[in-house]
């Protein structure tokens, strides 16, 4: 028994002599889908929401939040023991008989009447200088006559 080797492509078509019909498709641009860039568009803006809504029902969220409002009543009620603790200092009876005593002495005083003058002098020439600034960032609407005529 001799083997004979395995023919080739070519070999069988020669042998068989039979033609192989092969189609070939024109691709036209039609055929081509372009992409919809709305439609993706869409898409991507489902896909963002759902991913904030999962992180914002996430239990990770939810315990830091937990953590905060936790620790933000924490702080405050440190902040509130504390400022109660200094309100029953003597030294805080001292500070406010000493702040009673200045603002009595200023009222009676015509040194309270300067510095009340004063201080009103100064914020009103501040509120001008900021009145100036502002002008500097917005700018000023000329009237519908001034453009004509400057045109």
């Amino acid at each position: 028994m001799t083997e004979e080797p395995t023919p080739s492509v070519e070999e069988i078509k020669a042998r068989l002599k039979v033609e192989v019909p092969v189609e070939e498709e024109e691709v036209t641009k039609a055929d081509v889908q372009s992409p919809d860039v709305a439609e993706e568009l869409r898409e991507f803006g489902k896909q963002f929401a759902d991913t904030i809504r999962t992180a914002w029902n996430s239990a990770e969220r939810q315990r830091l939040e937990t953590e905060l409002r936790d620790g933000m009543r924490s702080f405050a009620d440190e902040v509130d023991k504390a400022i109660q603790e200094i309100r029953k200092s003597p030294a805080a009876d001292r500070v406010k008989t000493e702040a009673e005593h200045v603002r009595e002495r200023v009222e009676t005083s015509d040194v309270g009447n300067k510095a009340r003058s004063g201080v009103a002098t100064g914020l009103q020439r501040l509120s001008e200088q900021l009145a100036k600034l502002a002008e500097r960032f917005t700018p000023v609407e000329k009237p519908v006559a001034e453009e004509d005529s400057a045109e």
